[in-house]
């Protein structure tokens, strides 16, 4: 490859990893992890990013060395099939409900957020993934990464926009201000949030670190790739504490502090109500609904990506005939949980099994021929995610209700891919 190519193509993957790792989360949930922690959970938050992006660039190394695409390495060397079906179950679920979230951020006003409407936009939006993972063929990665520009772009002039157009109402800055600025003392629950929002903020659990593997070759340079992809992602996120802030200038002191302090309903509940917060200026209302849809577009183009792949190498068919089975499982499934709190409890078994499916992704560099000090790397930020992954358990299943099922659909997936190996046909050089 000429060096102009790999200068283009570092870049294209550079902003491919940065709109990957850039989801719903960084715009409306950063924010509030930052208000409510203030300076101090915010340099915690730095400290877990750079340890999970390290992690992401050493399993892409991995790969890479290995010589094996991801799914082969998992199949004929690690001998885990069962760790690659269940990333690919957790695809489904995350898809099933997630495109109806990224579709409503342009669409809510017409379909409203009802039943319904989940439905319709995420049939819409299973269409536009479909002709793209299908049609583009070798320009889906081009695609992906010129969207995850527009969005850098969108985000970058939505941030300017609200600081220009919206009045500094003292009052409500200073107190949104102070709560950013504020060094409040280190908490576990501090500490608990500052690594799952690092988890989010990476993107680790859906196994495209190692896709990223099996696409490069020596000449890539992953930790630039993806330091740089996550450090994008980072300031996306600080550029949304910018945009959530002078939006609540226009709401209410209360409804400030609901969104800081009211933990993912808050955040939910404040998004929603933009359109009536920001009610008055139309054009800042597009602008951040835009920067949501693309942020919601390039995770979930990469996602589809990789159960795609998984589907293609495990099945041993086409890649138009995955595309179509990934689409209409997912879809199947995303009929089922159209209903709002459905979709909500899908939400949070995604959460509870990721946690986990991040150590399977990690898997192979705790195994792998590494340095023992990359290896304690990969072991310490796996008991993180364990950690993590079992709070979560907890907190979803003491709920109760609906949010049972949120425990036992991740608990199944967790299981099988630890213990499904021997219910998984071993096709490729598994001897069997």
């Amino acid at each position: 490859m000429p060096m102009d190519e790999m200068k283009k193509w570092t870049l294209y993957i550079t902003f491919l990893v940065a709109g990957f790792a850039t989801g719903i989360g960084s715009i409306g949930l950063f924010p509030q992890f930052w208000m409510e922690y203030g300076m101090t959970g915010l340099i915690v938050h730095v400290l877990f990013l750079a340890l999970f992006t390290y992690l992401a660039i050493l399993e892409t190394e991995v790969v890479m060395k290995s010589g094996y695409y991801f799914v082969e390495l998992f199949q004929k060397v690690l001998r885990k099939p069962a760790m690659v079906l269940a990333f690919f179950i957790v695809i489904v679920m995350f898809l099933s409900y997630y495109t109806a979230n990224v579709m409503l951020s342009l669409l809510s006003p017409v379909l409203g957020t009802g039943t319904i409407g989940r439905l319709i936009a995420k049939v819409i939006m299973f269409a536009i993934v479909f002709v793209i993972i299908t049609r583009a063929k070798e320009k889906t990665f081009v695609i992906m990464a010129g969207g995850s520009l527009l969005f850098v772009i969108a985000v970058i002039v939505t941030a300017i926009a609200f600081k220009v157009v919206i009045p500094e109402n003292p009052a409500y800055l200073n107190t949104a201000k102070s709560m950013v600025f504020s060094w409040p003392g280190i908490s576990f629950n501090m500490i608990k949030d500052a690594a799952i929002r690092a988890i989010y903020g990476v993107g680790l659990g859906f196994a495209f670190y190692l896709m990223l593997g099996s696409f490069f070759n020596e000449r890539f340079n992953a930790k630039l790739i993806i330091g740089s992809g996550i450090f994008i992602e980072f300031i996306i996120s600080v550029l949304s504490t910018v945009i959530v802030v002078y939006s609540a200038t226009l709401a209410t002191l209360q409804r400030l502090t609901q969104y800081a302090y009211g933990g993912e309903e808050g955040a939910i509940k404040f998004m929603g109500e933009l359109p009536q917060i920001l009610a008055h200026h139309p054009l800042l209302l597009a602008l951040i609904a835009i920067s949501i849809f693309f942020a919601g577009l390039t995770s979930i183009l990469p996602t589809a990506e990789v159960g795609l792949q998984i589907a293609e190498s495990t099945m041993k068919i086409s890649r138009s005939k995955a595309a179509t089975y990934l689409t209409a499982l997912a879809l199947g499934l995303g009929i089922l949980d159209s209903p709002p709190s459905i979709a909500d409890m899908m939400l949070k078994a995604v959460t509870i099994s990721a946690f986990f499916t991040a150590i399977y992704e990690a898997y192979p560099v705790m195994v792998g021929k590494v340095s023992s000090v990359n290896r304690g790397i990969a072991v310490f930020a796996s008991f993180i995610f364990a950690i993590a992954g079992l709070g979560a358990f907890y907190t979803y299943g003491k709920i109760g209700g609906v949010y049972i099922l949120s425990a036992i659909l991740a608990a199944i997936v967790v299981l099988f891919g630890l213990f499904g190996n021997s219910l998984v046909k071993r096709k490729v050089g598994e001897g069997a």
